[in-house]
């Protein structure tokens, strides 16, 4: 098995938690996500253009972008502390119910991933570059919460937590679905009341192909991102 070990500039990290929120959904199902209460968040489907968006009246002002399919939508003051219910329907015929909740946080993207991966799309993807390029564009894409071709991303509601030795905590927060390679985000928190310094390998075991820490030090009772690349391919 190759494996490489990259360590990405700072500034690839540099995206609010809150900049990109990435929801799988299903069609006709109902999926809970967090919308900012002060200010207004985007709306968007992966693939697909929001044909209709419709929910309770008085909950929110909304802006349609017609030419990119999206929706730019803010709580009113009534609902800033209540959860609300909106109907999404897209131009490729998909239903989504969404149960929004506003909280106080700057304005950012909710982007809904359709259930099942573009098979054609993530083999392109995947076989358009070398080994070592694919798998350094797949973490880019990953730490700038950018849609690789053809993949399925999903936030995985987890609560799991594993233990790196007695110094740091890890929970597995997003997974990104390939055809031969699994990309998988990370929260790492510093457990102690002093600063740690990590190192890629460490984070290494079968079948892990890459590791990008966002910083190898980090500060006491700090949270980074540690990205993982699987590889399923022979």
């Amino acid at each position: 098995m190759r494996k490489f070990s990259l360590l990405l500039m700072a500034t690839l990290f540099s995206i609010s938690a809150y900049a990109t929120q990435i929801k799988g959904v299903v069609d006709n199902e109902t999926v809970s996500a967090k919308i900012s209460s002060l200010d207004i968040t985007r709306i968007m489907v992966q693939g697909d253009r929001i044909k209709t968006l419709k929910g309770v009246k008085g909950a929110y002002t909304r802006e349609n972008d017609e030419s990119n399919g999206e929706v730019f939508l803010q709580p009113t003051t009534q609902y800033q502390n209540s959860a609300f219910t909106v109907l999404v329907e897209t131009e490729k015929g998909r239903h989504f119910t969404l149960l929004l909740t506003p909280i106080a946080v700057p304005g950012g993207t909710l982007m809904l991933v359709p259930k099942g991966v573009g098979r054609e799309e993530a083999a392109h993807f995947e076989r358009s570059s070398d080994y070592q390029t694919t798998i350094s564009n797949l973490i880019r894409a990953m730490a700038s919460d950018v849609m690789p071709e053809g993949y399925a991303v999903r936030e995985v509601d987890d609560k799991k937590v594993y233990h790196f030795g007695n110094i740091a905590t890890l929970r597995l927060k997003t997974i990104y679905q390939g055809l031969n390679f699994e990309g998988q985000i990370y929260e790492l928190t510093n457990t102690q009341a002093t600063p740690i310094r990590l190192d890629e390998k460490e984070f290494y075991k079968r079948g892990v192909a890459a590791v990008s820490l966002e910083t190898v030090t980090v500060a006491p009772r700090c949270k980074i991102k540690l990205i993982r690349v699987i590889s399923h391919a022979q």
